[in-house]
């Protein structure tokens, strides 16, 4: 009896092997779920893949459900495209024993959200790239798909800026790793892991003629701080020149500038000669973005401290 030949041009074994590179190929072209963030962080150091993170609340956040039957559809997987790992994070209030034990695995992955549902993009290093929080921010963006690709366009669009700051004059390289993180939004990241990047900046223009330094080093705080003792010690002049200094940094966001108009505030309040510029800073703090936080805070303060005294029983103006 003749022996059954395994020689690959028998059309049996033609289909087979094309059958099998068609699941590699399609393998390939698709995301892929893993179990936790741990597991996907090993992963991806090694495969160079992004991970994606959904954070929902299975059993009190309803709109998180009905994000996450799109999240769990098979079509979802295929439409992320290849190189991207799938993590589910489910902050659940109730817990069993199982759960909180396994959440443990999750929590290099668990992102600083306002709220949920929400998605959110990590690297191949583990590094925090953005996130979508809540369902208006989803909404927004066009809906969990649309979401999670322009967060991978974030990171691709992060990382082309960053490889053409290798090799680059040292003010241009300054000027590409600054924009790369401009591109995220996200300052240094959580607990400072983008820290080397503004490092590299420092040391390429150690002058900050770029202003990059500046803008990553920026602390609200500091400048209030400033203020308030330059008032104490009646030392108003050393806090205006810092002041001027920070004014000249083209690379402030609006919340940085308006941050500094506060600081700026809280010292002309304090000094009796600036009186007069009171009123021109807090309009200026207002009119960098009259719809935020700040900027509302600064026309309330305008209301209150120069319009027109009413007598009573005048109707409102």
């Amino acid at each position: 009896m003749a022996a059954v030949s395994s020689n690959s041009s028998d059309p049996s074994n033609m289909n087979r092997n094309a059958f099998i590179a068609l699941l590699l190929l399609a393998d390939s072209a698709f995301g892929q779920r893993v179990a936790d963030f741990t597991t996907a962080a090993a992963q991806a150091k090694t495969s160079k893949s992004d991970i994606v993170v959904f954070v929902h609340g299975s059993d009190w956040n309803r709109p998180g459900e009905v994000v996450a039957k799109i999240w769990n559809d098979a079509r979802f997987l295929s439409a992320v495209g290849s190189g991207v790992l799938l993590v589910d994070l489910d902050r659940k209030e109730n817990q069993s024993d199982g759960e909180k034990e396994a959440i443990k695995k999750n929590e290099a992955g668990n992102p600083p959200v306002r709220s949920l549902p929400a998605v959110a993009l990590y690297d191949a290093e583990g590094r925090l790239v953005g996130t979508v929080s809540g369902t208006e921010e989803l909404a927004a963006a066009g809906g969990l798909l649309a979401a999670t690709k322009k967060l991978l366009v974030t990171r691709r669009e992060r990382d082309d800026l960053w490889k053409a700051a290798d090799g680059a004059a040292a003010l241009i390289k300054a000027g590409k790793l600054g924009q790369g993180l401009d591109r995220m939004n996200l300052g240094l990241g959580p607990k400072g892991i983008y820290k080397p990047v503004l490092e590299e900046i420092r040391k390429a223009d150690p002058e900050d003629k770029s202003g990059y330094v500046g803008k990553y080093t920026f602390s609200n705080d500091a400048l209030v701080g400033l203020a308030l003792k330059a008032a104490e010690t009646k030392n108003y002049a050393e806090a205006e020149t810092e002041f001027a200094k920070w004014d000249r940094n083209p690379r402030l966001s609006s919340t940085q500038r308006q941050e500094l108009q506060a600081a700026k505030f809280a010292l002309y309040q304090r000094w009796p000669e600036k009186k007069n510029e009171v009123r021109p800073i807090l309009e200026k703090m207002r009119d960098i973005d009259p719809k935020s936080d700040l900027g509302q805070a600064a026309a309330n303060y305008i209301e209150l401290l120069f319009s027109t005294k009413r007598k009573k029983g005048d109707p409102p103006a």
